[in-house]
């Protein structure tokens, strides 16, 4: 059995207010490419179809047209599809019941995870899938109370705490969901059936990206202990493609959304299973995706990206630039705009030498008496607008120093 496995697709998304729709229909296009290339069997999803609850309509009828181009050119194939946290679930499992007989299968409620989907291959062997969209506080009810973690860092599915507590949490939605698969699940490998689970999820250890709605906190990190039961366990939520276990995995998001995602190679999952295998053999390799425009952090001097040419074979990408000079530069967005005609970001002056050394994890902003103010003023610049203002820059600097003449 073939899967391919993506998901974060944040479709209607923008990057420093830079529409991504055309980058985005060509990563989908390169998705149905793969598909073409190597009989999948099914496309798995996990999460964050859309970058809002309420999408934008030009980034739904790219969608739309997705799934018919899938049901149009890959007739056999089944599609699992799951909301993640920026998704409306009730908006995304519209028509799901119709979809599902176009083997177009959406999950919008937590309570549905547990019915699996089963699809039988042109081999007569089966696989069954389960669908786990994002758990939002009290989407599920404890039965008999979430799992306990025991002091050795197993779970016992069946113990249950004296005084069972409203599920708020993701640690303990995730416990409550792995409480009530685990048994189905060790009763599909029973009976030789393979399992496999679409989450949307942060687990313990992950690494994570700017471009993420991120959660504070343990208590929204779920240990993937509580899957390790299934075959495979296609994951959503952390946009960095990385290994959980051997059979848990991210995709990530199949575009970079961030500076700090800047020169990463974006990819799509595809698994190979043995279902015929009592263990459930599989491979996983990674598929690249090439960007439309690929998104980059440079560095130099004004000088160097004015009139110098070698960073001219850039220009046709997305842009965040950090100008060394010792001085600010007044204006340089739309003086430079004119050979990089994607910059959407510039950093400069002292901040961008601090900016700098924290995004390579050499150095940490500086407390107390020891900060900048000027630092922190261009980067609350920076939180505001997206980029800093050399002319809101010198004016604090010129009243930063008559404060301190006064003093």
């Amino acid at each position: 059995m073939k899967l391919l496995h993506t998901g974060d697709l944040h479709l209607g998304k923008t990057l420093h207010e830079a529409s991504l729709l055309e980058d985005q229909a060509v990563m989908l296009n390169q998705i149905l490419a793969r598909l073409g290339e190597d009989g999948y069997d099914a496309l798995l999803i996990s999460g964050d179809i859309y970058d809002r609850t309420i999408p934008p309509a030009p980034a739904v009828e790219l969608f739309s047209d997705f799934l018919v181009h899938l049901t149009r050119d890959f007739p056999d194939l089944h599609t699992f599809i799951i909301p993640g946290n920026h998704d409306s679930a009730r908006r995304l499992s519209f028509a799901d019941r119709i979809l599902g007989e176009k083997h177009i299968h959406i999950i919008g409620n937590p309570e549905q995870t547990f019915s699996p989907i089963n699809i039988t291959l042109k081999n007569g062997h089966r696989t069954a899938f389960f669908l786990l969209p994002f758990l939002s506080s009290l989407s599920l009810t404890a039965l008999r109370g979430p799992a306990v973690e025991s002091t050795s860092g197993e779970f016992d599915f069946n113990a249950v705490p004296q005084e069972a507590s409203p599920l708020v949490s993701q640690a303990d939605l995730a416990r409550e969901a792995a409480r009530r698969l685990s048994p189905l699940v060790t009763r599909l490998a029973q009976e030789g059936v393979p399992s496999i689970l679409l989450a949307h999820l942060f687990t313990t250890g992950g690494v994570e990206s700017e471009s993420e709605r991120v959660f504070l906190g343990t208590a929204e990190r779920v240990s993937p202990e509580l899957f390790s039961s299934f075959s495979y366990v296609a994951l959503g939520h952390l946009h960095r493609a990385q290994r959980v276990t051997d059979r848990i995995h991210y995709a990530g998001s199949p575009l970079a959304y961030a500076f700090d995602e800047a020169n990463t190679v974006k990819q799509l999952v595809s698994i190979t299973l043995d279902e015929t295998d009592p263990a459930f053999p599989l491979t996983v390799s990674a598929l690249p995706v090439s960007p439309l425009r690929a998104v980059r952090r440079l560095s130099g001097s004004f000088t160097d990206f004015y009139t110098g040419t070698q960073f001219d074979s850039y220009s046709p990408d997305y842009l965040e630039i950090h100008l060394t000079d010792a001085s600010l530069v007044a204006n340089p967005m739309s003086l430079l705009r004119q050979k990089f005609p994607f910059l959407l970001s510039i950093r400069q002056g002292t901040s961008t030498q601090a900016e700098h050394q924290r995004d390579q994890g050499m150095d940490e902003m500086p407390l107390g008496d020891k900060r900048d103010p000027l630092s922190d003023f261009s980067r609350f610049i920076d939180l505001l607008y997206g980029e800093n203002d050399p002319e809101k820059e010198l004016l604090f600097q010129s009243l930063l120093k008559e404060c301190l003449d006064e003093a």
